[in-house]
């Protein structure tokens, strides 16, 4: 890659993630430039042969230090991460394949809704742990509630189930994302999620 081309991403990356905290966020706009910056997503891309062990330990180690750096909870700061993440690895194709199988989609409330709207509607012989899916993943919300690591990766360990039950990697469970799910199922009947385009 071009240096030219390293500054439209590193740019572009910034901004969307900065622009994923525009709501609810202790810090908003560019005052997480300077936040962002710190992250060093320059370590993972240049990992050649990336591991579950090395990318989790990677992982922790630039979210809490982006919590602790920002004065944020750790669900806004994994967020941030992630979105980074999103644009370098799974959009940008930076560092290696394997990353694709390793990388956390951003949790925000619209994901964490289409989820409890989604897997509330299935039955457990339609979804497998269907109950603990829902359990796990809505401690993903609100995301200032996401307080610890081990908490994040409660929810973390819900969006795994529900790749493996889909035959997805667990950044392809950003799929469920839909902006309209800003609010949570209210009664009444819940449609599923069609399949159909």
């Amino acid at each position: 890659m071009d240096d030219r081309s390293a500054v439209i991403i590193t740019n572009f990356a910034r901004w969307a993630a900065a622009s994923a905290a525009r709501q609810g966020s202790p810090v908003r706009g560019r005052a997480w430039y300077e936040h962002i910056d710190r992250v060093h997503i320059e370590a993972l891309v240049s990992n050649k042969s990336p591991s579950v062990e090395s990318f989790s330990k990677w992982h922790r180690r630039e979210v809490e230090g982006l919590s602790r750096n920002a004065k944020v909870p750790i669900g806004w700061a994994a967020k941030i991460v992630n979105m980074l993440t999103k644009v370098h690895v799974y959009l940008a194709g930076r560092g290696s394949p394997a990353l694709l199988g390793l990388i956390h989609p951003p949790i925000d409330n619209f994901l964490v809704n289409t989820i409890l709207k989604n897997y509330s509607a299935r039955t457990e012989a339609e979804c497998k742990n269907r109950g603990e899916i829902l359990r796990l993943c809505s401690m993903g919300k609100p995301i200032k509630s996401v307080t610890s690591y081990e908490r994040y990766l409660e929810v973390i360990a819900g969006l795994k189930m529900i790749a493996e039950s889909e035959g997805w990697t667990l950044f392809e469970t950003e799929s469920l994302w839909d902006d309209n799910a800003a609010q949570p199922p209210r009664g009444g009947q819940i449609a599923r999620r069609s399949t159909a385009s």
